[in-house]
């Protein structure tokens, strides 16, 4: 017959509720922070079913990192007001948790779709065949103008840019990108750099924003040195004279395959696309 004034439930049947085990109850019972309703003269502990919220409570405040001393404390020393307090609080840091996390998948699916992308090229030397793809808007966040081909300052510039997308969480996984003046490179300047930029998924409101924009583009993949793109160039631009296409402002180069994906460098791949108009 139950001797206690309301139903309990042993120690290993509270456990299997609430999918812990006896050992944490113990430790919860020792320290002070979650104890038994009941404990009868042989030292026997009982739980009753309405300690399960309690439970589950702290269990899901030390799941998102909380010390057990804070959450004793909250529990010694409860009421409305501090559990407002507390949960408003913690709700921001799971919103800032779950915030971090998306940008995390966001990276692991950018990488994932630039490794699917490598594997899908054709090569012949170092060079893919040059194609024409319709090529959706896009959207990136710039470095300053540059127009120079000094290499601290580009190097500096680099530098200055990563930082920037990284303290402003921008970064989506992928690799940094540069632009280089189509009528720079139509004389032979392959070294003089417009802007360093990073590409986003979506539109975003930094002032540093700059969209691509959607239309034709005259694409040429180069296997290799991301830097010894000359002859790369030479291929487009004989391509765009051949099919009497006439270019756009800018030339467009962003690592597919980097460092990330391999080790040698020989077999990174970039991308070099540039707008052409009939």
């Amino acid at each position: 017959m139950q001797k206690f004034s309301a139903p309990c439930i042993k120690t290993g049947d509270f456990a299997r509720l609430c999918n812990t085990n006896k050992r944490t109850l113990f430790h919860y019972d020792d320290i002070g922070l979650f104890s038994p309703a009941y404990t009868d003269e042989k030292g026997y502990r009982y739980y009753t079913e309405s300690q399960c919220d309690v439970f589950f409570t702290i269990t899901c405040l030390k799941e998102i990192g909380m010390p057990l001393k804070e959450i004793k404390k909250y529990i010694d020393n409860r009421n409305p007001a501090h559990l407002k307090t507390l949960l408003l609080e913690q709700q921001k840091k799971i919103r800032r948790e779950m915030a971090n996390l998306l940008q995390i998948e966001q990276v692991i699916q950018t990488k994932l779709s630039l490794v699917s992308s490598g594997e899908a090229l054709q090569f012949s030397g170092r060079f893919s065949p040059v194609s024409i793809e319709d090529c959706p808007e896009e959207y990136l966040i710039t470095s300053p103008y540059l127009n120079t081909n000094d290499h601290d300052a580009l190097f500096n510039a680099i530098c200055s840019h990563l930082s920037y997308c990284s303290h402003e969480h921008l970064n989506t996984g992928y690799p940094y990108g540069a632009m280089l003046a189509t009528s720079s490179l139509k004389k032979n300047d392959t070294s003089t750099y417009a802007f360093f930029f990073t590409k986003i998924s979506s539109r975003s409101s930094d002032q540093n924003c700059r969209i691509k924009p959607e239309g034709k583009y005259a694409v040429l993949y180069l296997r290799g040195n991301y830097y010894d793109a000359d002859e790369a160039y030479g291929h487009l631009f004989s391509y765009m004279e051949e099919h009497h296409l006439t270019a756009g402002e800018f030339c467009y180069k962003e690592a597919v395959w980097d460092e990330v994906a391999l080790e040698n460098e020989e077999e990174y791949i970039t991308k070099i696309s540039i707008p052409v108009f009939s």
